[in-house]
C-alpha cells in the first residue's frame, strides 16, 4: 500500500489565532524565532571556546542587526526582486504597493537571505576592524539552522512544493495549494465534487458577518474547509497530483546535514583559516540547492532546463570561490588542527 501518495497534506500553517483581532501565531514566524535563538546559542558556545571572532557579549547585538538587516530584509527583497515582481511586474506593484511589507503573509528567498547576511557582515567586520571572513564563517555555520527551520515550515505551509513523481512513488503527497493554479474548468470540476462531499456549498462553511457578509478569502478558506473536513480533503484530492516533499528535502540537505558538516569540521579543525567554512557553506549550500531544485516545481522562470534557484545558486559558488581562494593560500601556513 503506497501511504504516502494518498496523504493529502493538511496541516494548519496557524498555531494561533488571537481571538478578535487578525493577528495569529503561525509556524512560519515561529520558525524565523527558533533559527535565531538556536543560531545565537551556537555562536555563543564557539566564542566563548575561542571559535568565533565576535565577543560573547556583544554577540547579541550583532545577531540582531543579523537578523533583522540580514535574513528578513534581504530575505524580503530577496523574494520581491527575484520572484515576486518579475512575476506580477510593475502593474502589480501599483496594484498592490505594500506586499513587500506583509512579511507575515510568507515569501523569503533564501538567496536574498544570504545576500543580506553577507551585506551586514562586511558593515559589522569594519566597523569593528574584524576580519570579514572571520565574522562569515560563524555565520555561515548557523545560516544553516534558520534554512532547515525555514524549510520546515514551508511544507507546513504546503508552499513552494515539489515536482509531479510517479504514480506509485512512495513520497508522494497531493498539496491542495495546487489547486489554485489548476485550470478555471478543473477547479469548477474540484468546487463541484467538495460541494457534494460537504452536502451544501462552500460558501456556506466560510466565515461570514453578521450581515451576512464574506469576511474570508474564498481559496483560504477552502483550504481551511479541506483541512477541518476529512470528506472535502478527499474530494479535492481526486484532482491534485502526487508530489515530491521538496521541501523536507532541501530542509535535510541545505539545513541539517550540512549542519552537521560545518559544525563537526569547526569543532575538529580547531585552527582552520579564515573563510574556510564560508566557502564550504557556499560551496555546498549551492549543490544541495541545485540538487533539490530538481524535485521542486519551478516557482520562476526556466531558462535553458535550468531554474531560476539554481542560476542563483550559481553566483552563491562565485562568492564560495572568493572565499576559498585566500582560505587555501593561508592553509600552507596554518596548522592542520
Amino acid at each position: 500500500m503506497n501511504i504516502l501518495a494518498t496523504y493529502i497534506h493538511n496541516l494548519d500553517p496557524v498555531i494561533l489565532n488571537i481571538p478578535h483581532t487578525p493577528l495569529a501565531i503561525r509556524w512560519y514566524g515561529l520558525a524565523y524565532i527558533a533559527g535565531f535563538i538556536l543560531g545565537y546559542l551556537v555562536l555563543l558556545q564557539l566564542s566563548k571556546r575561542r571559535l568565533y571572532c565576535v565577543e560573547a557579549d556583544k554577540l547579541s547585538d550583532f545577531i540582531t542587526w543579523v537578523c533583522v538587516l540580514g535574513v528578513l530584509m534581504g530575505g524580503r527583497l530577496g523574494e520581491f526582486f527575484f520572484y515576486w515582481l518579475p512575476e506580477h511586474g510593475l502593474s502589480g506593484l501599483m496594484q498592490d504597493p505594500d506586499w513587500v511589507f506583509r512579511v507575515w503573509e510568507g515569501g523569503m528567498a533564501s538567496h536574498g537571505g544570504i545576500i543580506g547576511v553577507l551585506f551586514v557582515a562586511i558593515w559589522y567586520a569594519r566597523k569593528h576592524k574584524l576580519s570579514l571572513p572571520a565574522v562569515t564563517d560563524g555565520l555561515a555555520i548557523v545560516c544553516t539552522i534558520g534554512l532547515f527551520f525555514g524549510r520546515i515550515a514551508n511544507f507546513i505551509n504546503g508552499e513552494l512544493y515539489g515536482r509531479a513523481c510517479a504514480a506509485g512513488s512512495t513520497l508522494g503527497v497531493k498539496f491542495p495549494q495546487e489547486l489554485i493554479t489548476l485550470p478555471a474548468h478543473t477547479q469548477i470540476q474540484a468546487r463541484v465534487a467538495i460541494d457534494h462531499a460537504l452536502g451544501a456549498p462552500i460558501e456556506n462553511f466560510l466565515a461570514h458577518d453578521s450581515a451576512g457578509r464574506l469576511t474570508e478569502n474564498f481559496w483560504d478558506g477552502l483550504l481551511r474547509i479541506c483541512r477541518e473536513y476529512p470528506a472535502a480533503a478527499e474530494a479535492m484530492g481526486q484532482f491534485l497530483t502526487p508530489r515530491y516533499p521538496s521541501q523536507l528535502f532541501e530542509a535535510l540537505g541545505e539545513g541539517l546535514l550540512l549542519f552537521i558538516i560545518l559544525i563537526s569540521v569547526r569543532l575538529c579543525w580547531k585552527k582552520a583559516p579564515d573563510g574556510i567554512f564560508s566557502a564550504l557553506f557556499c560551496l555546498l549550500y549551492a549543490a544541495a540547492r541545485i540538487t533539490s531544485e530538481c524535485f521542486k516545481e519551478p516557482d520562476a522562470n526556466v531558462w535553458y532546463g535550468i531554474t531560476q534557484g539554481q542560476w542563483l545558486s550559481f553566483a552563491i559558488i562565485a562568492i564560495g570561490v572568493g572565499f576559498l581562494i585566500p582560505a587555501l593560500k593561508k592553509l600552507k601556513t596554518t596548522p592542520s588542527l
